[in-house]
């Protein structure tokens, strides 16, 4: 290293130790809620989300009566075309007020009411947090680790041994990369049963014709698939938690012990790989995908690898 990139890299030291103070106005955790960054995007998105079924159910109901209307008009015209008797009229039009009756008992309880597809999500997280003796977010349990791996490498960066200090900080931000990217993995999840169970009502309009039924039934069977790989990811994080949190209270309090962190960087990769490629299986035998299914949890590993290995080239111009 020559002088320059020397005094480059200890400027660039100080500038990440002063930086919890110099951006104090953006913390991780909000001091009114106590809620971190993750858990408040979470409920944002939550309480945006419970307001869209009211003006989407109402669209979906005029859909779902033009249907009807077309049906009963395309159904019994063709029977007075072909002149059917008044036995076949009235088991058709039983079977026309049931089968109409039924979609629009789903459409009016989906989201509310009896919240059939609420109910359905809701049931596998908490019966994931149960079989996996988890408390609080998923996601934010991941992310707090993660947190506090960072604040302690920069409590014990040392300026006098600068060759260490880089390479630990490489290992900590590519932990902190990837370990962030399983935890958007579990809130995009969760997010995305929130704008399936309540933008998604929509689809539902289209139960008033026995021609796009079809539709409305892929529905449920969405809701159903995403509800199982939020119990399969929820089950897996609660292992991995409990993982996370027993190699962080044996880390040594001195965060510059690079075999710690290096065996921390297998167990996040081992850790993202897992919670990446189950819950999309399980899924697989609902929605039909089969063992190769990607699912909506399978958030790229590309964007933590290209962050991860930007980190890496960044911090390796102070070694040239």
């Amino acid at each position: 290293m020559n002088k320059s990139n020397i005094y480059l890299f200890f400027s660039a030291l100080i500038l990440i130790l002063v930086s919890t103070s110099a951006f104090a106005n953006l913390a991780y955790i909000d001091p009114n809620t106590g809620l971190n960054v993750l858990d408040q995007v979470g409920d944002k998105f939550f309480n945006k989300a419970k307001g869209w079924h009211t003006i989407l159910e109402a669209a979906a109901i005029r859909l779902f009566w033009t249907l009807v209307l077309m049906s009963m008009v395309w159904t019994f015209g063709m029977m007075i075309l072909r002149k059917a008797d008044l036995g076949d009229f009235f088991a058709e039009f039983t079977r026309f007020i049931i089968f109409t009756g039924f979609f629009f008992w789903l459409l009016t309880n989906a989201a509310s009411n009896l919240n059939i597809g609420g109910t359905i999500i809701e049931s596998m997280q908490v019966l994931g947090n149960q079989a996996s003796g988890q408390t609080g977010s998923a996601h934010g349990n991941i992310v707090d680790v993660a947190m506090k791996i960072w604040f302690d490498l920069l409590r014990n960066l040392s300026l006098w041994n600068p060759i260490d200090s880089l390479v630990a900080i490489i290992l900590v931000i590519i932990i902190t990369i990837i370990l962030t990217v399983i935890a958007v993995n579990v809130l995009f999840l969760v997010i995305a049963s929130w704008v399936l169970l309540y933008a998604g009502i929509f689809i539902l309009g289209f139960g008033g014709a026995r021609w796009t039924s079809d539709m409305a039934i892929n529905y449920f069977r969405t809701v159903l698939g995403v509800a199982l790989q939020l119990l399969a990811m929820t089950l897996i994080i609660g292992i991995g938690s409990d993982f996370l949190n027993t190699y962080y209270a044996r880390m040594s309090q001195n965060m510059m012990n690079l075999e710690e962190l290096a065996t921390m960087l297998i167990f996040a990769v081992a850790f993202y790989i897992l919670s990446s490629k189950i819950p999309p299986m399980l899924s697989g035998i609902v929605t039909g995908g089969g063992f190769n299914s990607s699912g909506v949890s399978n958030f790229s590993g590309g964007a933590a690898l290209g962050a991860a290995a930007t980190s890496m080239a960044v911090m390796s111009m102070g070694m040239t």
